[in-house]
């Protein structure tokens, strides 16, 4: 028997479970709003920011303390809990590219001076698993374990690109459902199309303010796009001239990802 929403429900195989699945959809987005928010947030904020009533928050939260998914700071926030870090490390730990992508971002760095990211996309979101830092004094924000909207980055954008259509309207929905941020269909099917043209992905401002970013998609051995490789720069320094030239670097590290996990085909 499941308490999950503070009201007993019976684990019957013959039950066809839509308050089991709505309690799971309500308990993936308290986690993703905490994934956001590192410093914690109080139980009124999360049941603002979800739509979920305050008592049912408290429930659920509570259930997600039991198993250390949650924990309460000295100060009364409500954060993740340790055993995200296990889910984390099991996850991280299964991804292969990381390993044949590193030493490609460390070329790709070495040679625009700015900051590497390869994430992977986790719909709604893309999840930076690995960055090597600009070489400039100002740093960006972006940090391992973070996400962004999918649909409004480069990272995710190149992944898209190459997703099938129904991967592709999931993301756009819950972009709105779960984020609060309306992606208009045809913007995005635009900007997914002119991605499989150029061979990778653009961001202009559109999901941080001031940063621009280029991505690529990298494929497993079997043509799945599995993840992106991005470079992001300061718009103050980054033009046209400049987003061909680390549009073209950018694709070519992704190939070679690529062709180093087994994929022998090319894009762009």
């Amino acid at each position: 028997m499941s308490t999950i929403e503070g009201a007993a429900v019976e684990d019957d195989p013959k039950r066809k479970g839509p308050d089991g699945l709505r309690a799971l959809e309500r308990v993936m987005s308290i986690l993703f709003l905490l994934a956001a928010h590192p410093q914690g947030m109080t139980l009124a904020d999360i049941a603002r920011e979800t739509g979920i009533t305050l008592s049912t928050v408290h429930r659920m939260v509570g259930v997600l303390k039991q198993h250390r998914l949650a924990r309460e700071t000295p100060t009364g926030m409500q954060a993740l809990g340790s055993a995200s870090l296990v889910l984390a490390r099991g996850f991280l730990g299964g991804l292969d590219f990381r390993v044949e992508a590193l030493p490609v971002m460390s070329e790709l760095r070495e040679r625009t001076g700015e900051a590497c990211h390869l994430g992977t996309l986790a719909s709604p979101h893309v999840v930076v698993v690995d960055k090597l830092e600009t070489v400039h004094a100002v740093q960006t924000s972006s940090r391992i374990g973070g996400t962004s909207p999918a649909a409004l980055t480069a990272l995710g954008r190149a992944i898209l690109a190459y997703s099938p259509q129904t991967v592709v309207e999931a993301v756009r929905v819950a972009t709105h459902d779960l984020l609060g941020r309306t992606i208009d269909e045809a913007t995005l099917t635009e900007a997914l199309a002119a991605t499989r043209e150029r061979g990778y992905s653009v961001d202009r401002e559109e999901n941080e303010p001031g940063v621009d970013c280029v991505g690529a998609p990298i494929f497993d051995d079997s043509g799945r796009a599995i993840a992106a490789i991005s470079v992001s720069v300061p718009a103050e320094r980054f033009d046209d001239e400049r987003l061909e030239e680390i549009g073209a670097l950018v694709a070519a590290s992704a190939r070679r990802v690529s062709q180093a996990l087994g994929h022998p085909g090319s894009i762009g």
